[in-house]
């Protein structure tokens, strides 16, 4: 969120129904199709009142992005004292859900034309997490496993699978599949 001038403080439900507003329209419309204007009428607020919680459209977006509930099981700070298998199943609930998979797809595809947003996703998003990873999954492969291709490997896997299937997965079926990977990678917790 941008940084918050001194003044009223900011109203809660305010804050809910952009953020609620935006990740409709992000879902519906895309990154482009989106325009503060609408997010603001969709709101119930002004203008004004987005640009002062959110600088650029790109900001909301990630604000949007750590909207889901399922999100919080993977906050780095969480992963970091987690069993790993906590993490596993967080990666697999917020990768089940039809929202995260349209979102995931709206990103991707507006990065062909925006790679700045796909960096912004990469350093807010995922880096802090991966950098977790490493230490989450080093106790289940020998010295000298290159973490960094395995998380590229698993990850991949689990992005493809969600990503490009039509049929939507379950948090299950998404699980078990992460465990058949990391399996076939010599992950040996």
């Amino acid at each position: 969120m941008a940084e918050r001038s001194a003044g009223r403080p900011r109203d809660p439900e305010a804050d809910n129904a952009i953020l609620t507003a935006a990740f409709d329209l992000f879902l519906e419309r895309g990154l482009d199709g989106t325009s503060i204007e609408q997010v603001a009428k969709r709101a119930g607020v002004t203008r004004a009142t987005v640009y002062r919680r959110f600088a650029t459209k790109e900001e909301l977006l990630f604000s949007v992005i750590e909207l889901p509930r399922t999100v919080a099981a993977l906050d780095p700070e969480r992963m970091a004292v987690a069993p790993p298998e906590e993490t596993l199943k967080a990666w697999a609930a917020l990768m089940s859900t039809p929202q995260t998979i349209q979102l995931l797809r709206r990103i991707v595809g507006a990065s062909a034309d925006n790679f700045a947003l796909m960096r912004r996703y990469w350093e807010l998003f995922i880096a802090p997490r991966r950098a977790v990873l490493y230490d989450v999954i080093r106790p289940g492969f020998p010295p000298g496993t290159d973490l960094s291709l395995v998380v590229d490997l698993v990850g991949g896997a689990l992005f493809y699978r969600a990503l490009s299937r039509p049929e939507q997965h379950s948090a299950a079926e998404l699980e078990a599949y992460l465990h058949r990977v990391l399996d076939q990678v010599g992950y040996r917790p």
